[in-house]
């Protein structure tokens, strides 16, 4: 019995500390885009492995992160190449089966700005498809598959942390999400994790009245 509630409180313990790490963090914020407003347009489609590469980009200092704009049902293992000068200068990769209209990958951060780089994106593809989003332009400076231009730029967005943490903007987003409710309020948020919290000290009691 005594080991029950011993794993159970070292569960708790590890559940808060995750809970009070993730908001001391910083959630990641735009540091430079290629997204332009009004300008959506798909630049390509494909079913097969490919890559796609786009030169005269430029990385900012401390990115810890690209968002490419492709769309999958069911996206594939993607990986992300930038080069300067023929250099590769940052590298990173995601997983499978991310869903949307945009993966984000990790980079591990540069200390300095880096212009005039070429961004690689890489997938395999298995009964698969997907669709490059982004904006068209000339064949000279869109994005190429090989040496063949696409129809237009892919959406790029270079994706650092915010100088604010999750903590400090606990009021805001308890705010944004009461919006659009049927009983709108700041409220709503900490009611609903009032509620989480609750179950969790019942289940853990009904847990440990069963193996007393």
């Amino acid at each position: 019995m005594r080991s029950v509630r011993v794993a159970l409180a070292a569960g708790l313990t590890l559940l808060i500390c995750a809970l009070v790490l993730t908001l001391l963090g910083s959630p990641l914020t735009v540091a430079s885009t290629d997204k332009v407003r009004g300008a959506e347009a798909q630049i390509a489609s494909t079913t097969r492995g490919t890559t796609y590469c786009q030169g005269g980009e430029t990385l900012p200092q401390g990115t810890t992160a690209i968002r490419v704009w492709l769309d999958a049902a069911a996206g594939p293992r993607v990986s992300v190449v930038v080069s300067a000068g023929g250099r590769t200068i940052a590298h990173g990769e995601r997983g499978s089966v991310w869903i949307g209209g945009s993966v984000t990958v990790p980079l591990a951060p540069l200390p300095r700005t880096v212009s005039g780089t070429t961004v690689c994106v890489s997938f395999p593809l298995h009964d698969e498809s997907v669709v490059v989003q982004g904006r068209t332009s000339s064949p000279a400076v869109a994005a190429r598959e090989g040496q063949q231009p696409l129809s237009g730029r892919i959406w790029i967005d270079y994706l650092r942390p915010g100088t604010r943490s999750w903590l400090s903007m606990v009021t805001e987003v308890a705010r944004r999400m009461g919006l659009g409710r049927a009983s709108a309020g700041t409220w709503v948020a900490p009611a609903a994790l009032a509620l989480v919290a609750a179950a969790l000290v019942l289940a853990s009691r009904l847990l440990i009245k069963e193996l007393a």
